[in-house]
């Protein structure tokens, strides 16, 4: 009996078994095929926006695969914790990288705090938790919120100060502050700013494109630590309301608990949801009733409200080599309580920006578009390395230190730091790879550089923390601070003359960006061949005037021995005339003497 009914057990368990590798297969069929599907969409967009919308999927797919990763290290660090085991190789390996170079996080460095189907939110870890070198800006985060076409990010505060640049597309963005509402459209290029505590919600209008914005978050409540509050909502997001006691519930809004509990009970798709076209609709209807800000020119420190289109503006500093955009507390008073500058820079490919540093603030840098590398000097990384990479070795030390000369881990960074150190003796090159998504910080007084790819323009948008009084110090150009020293202070420090060290200081003519290395190489060969073909030039007339000059003089002694054999044979001539003259006179006397004798 209980072999029949084991018999008869078995085909249910194998259909069963078969039904759900079949479910799996087709689950794993449709997520290959969502890439596909993303790719097949780009076909129906302009030409000129097909390869940054196959780049888009591309990325979409690699996040995709990185939050499969994240899960699973969060799976294997669960199992470690059990066990008694450490984090897994792959972190340890990512700190040791970040402990090398502590100004530099690229986007693996980010941890998705959204997750939706509709978008997400990236944020990366607080700075002092990556670098000690980095604790000036504790109080500070780095966060990219990017939200599909027709998405909606629903109402929420946070115990955060919010300074906004959106990279990409456009939306309506609501904040309630005040007891005031007010809607504003935003597109590419600008600034708004959302104080901490102001309910702020906002949806990509746009049917085609992601809304991409790119943020800083000043916190407030605990350093490096901020939390979004979800007033609306139910299960997904969680709202604040419904941890309310029932009887605080009941009281704060005169209803029973069961119409509260399905109030707060049906939302469950996540805090970006896909919004309706009607929707969308009345959205932006009520952003264009809202206005749109203040317009430049504004009057200084005028009360603005809404965002501030930085790339309306004139830019500060223009150039053949580059754009340089800037909003601070003059131009656009929200800034002004945050003590924070926002710019954008724009290198042209092949391109560079002038070696320059910050009086006072601290540059927090977020790559938009385009691929190049950026070189810090750190005298922190120098304490344990001996000597420079421009030092007594010169350009030999930068490659025969290799990484360690740019890359010491943070442990030797404290060891370093332990004693004190001979000014001037060291410093050390961070050179960083900068692609969309890298984030770099330069603290206050690193000279930095940053430069473009010759394959394409380079977009960096920079938050700069304590702004106000700041100024901007460049190295190299037609505005470089050193040409401002006394000509005994250029002759003591350089040990040069100062003719010398001026002819160097103004070789540049332009100013805050520059020809890159690989254009001023190319300028500078040209230079060199044009040079070259002037000193050939001038050989080759040189030898042409020589023979010229020796064709001349054989020329003219040619002419002066035929003038001269010319002169002897009329003199001839004439001699020989002369005296055939003579001898026709004698006979013609004898002649006449005959003739007269005989008469």
């Amino acid at each position: 009996m209980a072999t029949a009914s084991r018999v008869r057990t078995t085909p249910f368990l194998l259909l069963l078994l078969a039904t759900l590798l079949c479910a799996a297969a087709a689950a794993s069929s449709r997520e290959d095929r969502k890439p596909w599907r993303c790719v097949r969409r780009c076909e129906d967009r302009p030409w000129h926006e097909r390869a940054r919308c196959v780049q888009e999927c591309r990325e979409e797919r690699e996040e995709q695969e990185r939050g499969r990763h994240e899960r699973e290290r969060d799976l294997d660090r669960r199992r470690g914790d059990r066990h008694g085991e450490g984090s897994s190789g792959d972190e340890r390996e990512q700190e040791q990288e970040q402990s090398r170079r502590p100004y530099v996080f690229d986007r693996r460095s980010f941890r998705r705090v959204v997750r939706s189907e509709q978008g997400s939110v990236r944020v990366l870890p607080p700075f002092h938790e990556a670098s000690k070198l980095l604790r000036g800006i504790r109080d500070y985060r780095v966060a990219v919120l990017e939200a599909n076409p027709r998405s909606f990010i629903v109402p929420s505060h946070t115990d955060a100060h919010c300074i906004s640049y959106v990279a990409q597309g456009e939306g309506v963005v609501t904040t309630i502050e005040d007891g005031e509402r007010r809607s504003y459209t935003i597109k590419e290029g600008d600034v708004f700013v959302a104080p901490a505590g102001a309910i702020t919600y906002l949806a990509n209008t746009d049917g085609r494109r992601k809304l991409v914005i790119a943020k800083i978050l000043h916190t407030i409540s605990v350093p490096g630590k901020f939390q979004f509050f979800f007033g609306p909502g139910g299960r997904n997001p969680e709202s604040i309301l419904s941890s309310f006691s029932k009887s605080v519930q009941r009281a704060a809004y005169k209803t029973s608990s069961e119409r509260l509990e399905r109030l707060f009970g049906k939302q469950d798709k996540g805090i970006i949801v896909r919004a309706s076209e009607e929707q969308v609709r009345e959205l932006r209807r009520h952003a264009s009733e809202g206005g749109h800000g203040p317009h430049w020119p504004l009057p200084p420190f005028s009360e603005s409200h809404g965002p501030y289109g930085l790339l309306d503006q004139r830019p500060r500093i223009a150039n053949r080599h580059g754009q340089l955009y800037e909003a601070d507390a003059r131009s656009y008073h929200d800034l002004a309580e945050h003590d924070v500058r926002v710019s954008l820079a724009n290198i042209t490919a092949g391109s560079m920006s002038a070696p320059f540093y910050n009086t006072r603030s601290i540059k927090i840098a977020y790559v938009l578009e385009g691929e190049g590398h950026a070189e810090i000097v750190c005298p922190h990384l120098a304490q344990q390395g001996g000597e420079s990479e421009h030092g007594r070795r010169g350009g030999r030390s930068e490659r025969g230190r290799g990484r360690r000369g740019e890359e010491e881990s943070e442990e030797e960074q404290q060891q370093g730091q332990q004693g004190e150190e001979e000014a001037g003796q060291g410093y050390r090159t961070i050179r960083a790879r900068l692609s969309r998504g890298t984030v770099f910080v330069v603290p206050v007084g690193h000279p930095v550089v940053e430069v473009a790819s010759r394959g394409s323009n380079l977009q960096i948008v920079c938050f700069e923390v304590r702004a106000e009084k700041n100024e901007k110090v460049y190295l190299a150009g037609a505005n470089n601070v050193l040409k401002k020293l006394d000509n005994a202070a250029k002759e003591l420090a350089f040990a040069a003359r100062a003719k010398e060290v001026d002819e160097v200081l103004d070789a540049q003519r332009e100013q805050g960006f520059l020809a890159g290395p690989e254009e001023s190489g190319s300028e500078e060969r040209e230079q060199e061949e044009e040079q070259h073909e002037g000193r050939r030039g001038r050989k080759e007339r040189e030898q042409e005037e020589e023979r010229e000059g020796r064709r001349g003089r054989k020329e003219r002694e040619q002419e002066e021995e035929r003038e001269g054999r010319r002169g002897r044979e009329e003199r001839e001539e004439e001699e020989e005339g002369r005296r055939g003259r003579g001898r026709r006179e004698e006979l013609a006397e004898t002649f006449l003497r005959m003739a007269t004798g005989r008469l």
